[in-house]
């Protein structure tokens, strides 16, 4: 009997150890999430500003006001589907020539 309580309790342990290290990679990814994006947001926001230099004076209110104005957000979002439909065109593309090419050296 004792020896099973013994197992028990190892198992036990084991579990808790288990999430504890679930939890910690958990928060490792989240972390790494949380850079990518950060990344992201400074490299484009530094873009922006490179190509409107105006806009370094710009406070937050009012950079909100100027790329939520209608025209120019709509004009971007069917310029932005317009770059994905490309690049997603681009990609089937090159599938096909890898299809192809396989297909030749068979």
């Amino acid at each position: 009997m004792k020896n099973i309580d013994e197992k028990i309790l190892m198992a036990e342990e084991e579990i808790k150890q288990l999430q504890n290290k679930r939890k910690k990679l958990i928060s490792q990814q989240k972390q790494e999430e949380r850079k990518k994006r950060d990344r992201r947001l400074y490299e484009k926001g530094a873009v922006f500003e490179s190509i409107f230099t105006e806009s370094k004076n710009l406070t937050k209110d009012e950079f909100y006001q100027l790329i939520t104005f209608s025209n120019i957000k709509e004009a971007v979002n069917q310029k932005i589907r317009k770059i994905i439909e490309k690049r997603e065109q681009t990609e089937e593309e090159n599938i096909e020539n890898q299809e192809e090419e396989m297909n030749t050296e068979e």
